[in-house]
């Protein structure tokens, strides 16, 4: 009788702990964030010249304010001996026309302002440049506040999850 009762225990306990799955959803910003390898050119503010063309590809990643805000999301790109520039600022998003900017904000990693200009998502807009896989690309402009005369032009694409494209 104590063996029908532990077996009859058991299964309306493991009947009872199953839930049904649950749908985590996105973010609010998912159709913008993503990984990216970006290449970086910097470019004279009066004259438009270039400066210096890094010909390199470096990572940056767009990702969902911890608040999971429709019109902020995290520009993040990190410095490395490819270019010249790092930083991590919340710049605003128009999901509409994917495009996003920043008005002499705060660059969280370096403790100053910086402005973010043309920041564009384009939809299947590059390449894998192995791979050749249709990703989304990426471009942007970022001019320091201490120096204005500077504007550095980032454009690349989106990680393809193939490793011969990663950089």
């Amino acid at each position: 009788m104590k063996k029908y009762l532990y077996i009859l225990t058991l299964c309306v306990l493991s009947l009872a702990s199953c839930k049904k799955d649950e749908d985590p959803g996105g973010t609010a910003v998912q159709t913008m964030a993503n990984e990216w390898f970006v290449q970086v050119q910097t470019v004279n503010a009066s004259t438009g010249a270039v400066i210096k063309a890094f010909n390199t590809y470096s990572p940056v990643s767009t990702y969902n304010t911890s608040d999971n805000s429709s019109v902020l999301m995290w520009l993040n790109m990190t410095a490395t001996e490819k270019n010249v520039i790092g930083f991590a600022a919340k710049v605003n998003v128009d999901l509409g026309t994917k495009s996003f900017n920043l008005a002499s904000g705060n660059d969280i990693r370096n403790s100053r302002k910086i402005t973010v200009k043309n920041g564009k998502v384009i939809v299947d807009g590059a390449v894998g440049p192995v791979s050749k896989a249709v990703t989304d690309a990426i471009s942007f402009e970022v001019t320091v506040d201490s120096d204005p005369s500077v504007i550095y032009q980032v454009k690349g694409y989106g990680r393809t999850r193939f490793t011969e494209d990663d950089h």
